[in-house]
C-alpha cells in the first residue's frame, strides 16, 4: 500500500480538520459580506426610486397648479411623509378629508407608489392622511421653495460626515439652487449622516 493510499486510509488529522473550517469560515464571512452589501444597494435603490416619484410628482403639481401641495408652508420647513400633513393625499389625487382644504380638487393621480409589505416600501394601508415610508419604514423628508427664489436650506450643510459637510474641503452652501429637496434618513434611521439617501446629489 502506497504512502498517499495509507494517510487517506487513516482519515483527516486534527490540524487538517481545523484548516478546512477556517477556510470555511473566511469564504462564509466574504459571502455573508457581500450578500448584505447587495441588500444594502438594493433597498437604496428602491427608496432612490421612491424619491424620484415623489419629486416628480410634485414638480407635476406645481407645473398643474401653479403652487405647492401643502397650506401654510414655510422655505425653512422640513415636511414629513408620515401622515402629520395632506402631502401624500395630495400626490395620490385623493379628495381632502371633511373640514380640509382640497389641495388638488381635480382628483389628478400625480404619484404611482407601491403599497408598503411590513409597513416598509410605499404606502402604508390605513387611516388618511396617507403615509409613505422607505425601506427601513421611514418617512421621506420634504424640504420646498415656498417663496419661489428657487432655492431651499442644504441639509449637507448640516452632515456629521465631514466629505458631505466639507466637499473639496470647503463648506457645503447653505442652500441649494432648486425649488426642491427630498431625502431619506436611510438605514441608519438618523438624518445628515453619510448614508442620507437625497435627491440633489448623484448615487
Amino acid at each position: 500500500m502506497s504512502a498517499k493510499t495509507r494517510r487517506w486510509g487513516r482519515g483527516y488529522t486534527l490540524v487538517e480538520m481545523l484548516l478546512v473550517i477556517a477556510i470555511i469560515g473566511v469564504l462564509s464571512s466574504l459571502i455573508a459580506s457581500q450578500v448584505i452589501k447587495i441588500l444594502d444597494d438594493g433597498n437604496r435603490l428602491k427608496t432612490r426610486a421612491l424619491i424620484v416619484e415623489l419629486q416628480n410628482g410634485i414638480g407635476s403639481f406645481l407645473t398643474d397648479y401653479g403652487r405647492l401641495p401643502l397650506v401654510d408652508a414655510h422655505d425653512d420647513q422640513e415636511w414629513f411623509t408620515d401622515g402629520s400633513n395632506a402631502l401624500v393625499d395630495s400626490m395620490a389625487g385623493l379628495p381632502a378629508e371633511t373640514g380640509a382644504v382640497n389641495l388638488n380638487p381635480r382628483g389628478t393621480k400625480f404619484v404611482n407608489f407601491p403599497t408598503a409589505k411590513s409597513d416598509r416600501h410605499g404606502l402604508l394601508n390605513g387611516s388618511r392622511p396617507l403615509k409613505l415610508h422607505d425601506m427601513w419604514g421611514q418617512p421621506l423628508r420634504v424640504i420646498l421653495d415656498v417663496n419661489g427664489d428657487r432655492q431651499v436650506p442644504n441639509p449637507d450643510a448640516l452632515s456629521t460626515d465631514p466629505a458631505i459637510a466639507h466637499p473639496g474641503g470647503k463648506p457645503a452652501s447653505p442652500f441649494l439652487i432648486l425649488d426642491m429637496a427630498i431625502y431619506s434618513c436611510g438605514k441608519d434611521g438618523r438624518p445628515h449622516t453619510a448614508d442620507d439617501i437625497v435627491s440633489w446629489r448623484t448615487p
